[in-house]
């Protein structure tokens, strides 16, 4: 049995120092898998996606029905080649000289050539990335060198990942924002449901307690299953789950009532009911910021005439829900980073909190194992 009290695997200078920061990322960060997107995002040619990751400028383009990801910097006077965060384009153009580029990242075409020659072989080549999708979910990984593939970065996570976020389907949310505050504090956050009562009175109100949850703890992701709402008596969550219940039977489709929330190991937070299915990216962008990319996937299976516009209706309620609690999260984080910086002890975990030991644990033996190895 887990014990009450659990001492943290961390200290505050771990959420807010440049030298922490920096070995998450070498360690644990940039050989890991990171969802940036969707499929459906990227679905004609020359749709595109940009992010950071970790002091890596990406694109991800689709060249001609192929998914590649570029470094976002022309290779001729470092201006990025496109700032939009999704759009399209007939080529990869940076607009400052005119330098186009193809899918393996070699120029395609330099005006006025002649100026740059004899040119050095690799001299104007973009960094390449690799990127796979999984169902409909799009994964990045900037360090090919030690990262494993997807697959095996996944597990048998995988599976259920395909099944949720089928690669046909378009997102019901697509919604990108940023964060002051360290992005382990908003995956820690995610990890336990104490605060509920506190920060959200009206769309959960209690939490789901020791009785009705179920904490499942493996190497490389931690899960926790519960019955929803987490409160009869919560003004919004009791309300939203007797109507979908409802709607549901309506379509003919099976009711659960089930929640299911898994963190992948370092940062992809995931989550489940009878109508959503939840993919919350947490991508450092610096030691006391971050961004979240959250990606909302709806009611699955076919639908047609007027159900298929009440499921779209019924998408946008549970969008707009999503958005409501991580808004209410985050009223919080200002506060919580601003307190880390000042804080003289290390803090205290209880036994409600054993997911965010476990990821503290997890995250202590890869960057500890990872520094010995390089010395």
């Amino acid at each position: 049995m887990t014990p009450s009290r659990l001492d943290p695997c961390t200290t505050p200078a771990d959420y807010t120092s440049a030298a922490a920061y920096e070995a998450e990322c070498a360690s644990v960060l940039r050989p890991a898998w990171h969802v940036v997107g969707t499929v459906a995002e990227l679905s004609q040619p020359g749709d595109f996606l940009t992010c950071e990751l970790f002091g890596r400028a990406v694109q991800v383009r689709n060249f001609d029905g192929e998914l590649r990801a570029l470094s976002n910097v022309c290779a001729h006077r470092h201006c990025l080649i496109n700032d939009e965060a999704h759009g399209h384009s007939e080529t990869m153009t940076c607009p400052y000289h005119g330098w186009e580029y193809g899918a393996d990242g070699l120029t395609r075409r330099i005006p006025a050539a002649h100026n740059f020659r004899p040119a050095q072989k690799g001299s104007a080549c973009l960094p390449v990335y690799r990127v796979e999708a999984c169902g409909g979910l799009v994964f990045v990984c900037v360090d090919g060198a030690q990262s494993v593939n997807l697959r095996e970065f996944l597990g048998d996570f995988s599976e259920q990942l395909e099944s949720r976020f089928p690669a046909e389907q378009t997102p019901a949310m697509v919604w990108n924002i940023d964060f002051p505050v360290n992005w382990k504090v908003v995956v820690e956050n995610t990890l336990e449901a104490y605060h509920v009562p506190f920060v959200h009175p009206e769309t959960f109100r209690e939490d789901p307690g020791e009785d009705r949850s179920e904490h499942i703890l493996l190497p490389n992701r931690t899960a926790l299953r519960t019955q929803l709402p987490f409160s009869p008596h919560s003004k919004l969550d009791a309300w939203f789950q007797r109507v979908e219940g409802r709607f549901l039977g309506w379509l003919g489709r099976d009711v659960t009532g089930g929640y299911e929330q898994h963190h992948l190991f370092p940062n992809l937070l995931f989550s489940f009911t009878d109508t959503l299915s939840l993919c919350h990216a947490v991508i450092p962008t610096g030691p006391t910021s971050c961004r979240s990319i959250v990606r909302q996937f709806g009611i699955r299976g076919e639908a047609t005439g007027f159900q298929k516009w009440c499921v779209k209706r019924w998408d946008g309620i549970a969008a707009w829900l999503t958005k409501r609690v991580l808004l209410e999260d985050a009223s919080l984080f200002d506060r919580i980073q601003k307190g880390l910086t000042y804080s003289e002890q290390d803090g205290i975990l209880g036994r409600c909190e054993e997911r965010i030991f476990a990821f503290q644990q997890a995250l202590k033996t890869t960057t500890a194992g990872n520094q010995t190895n390089a010395a």
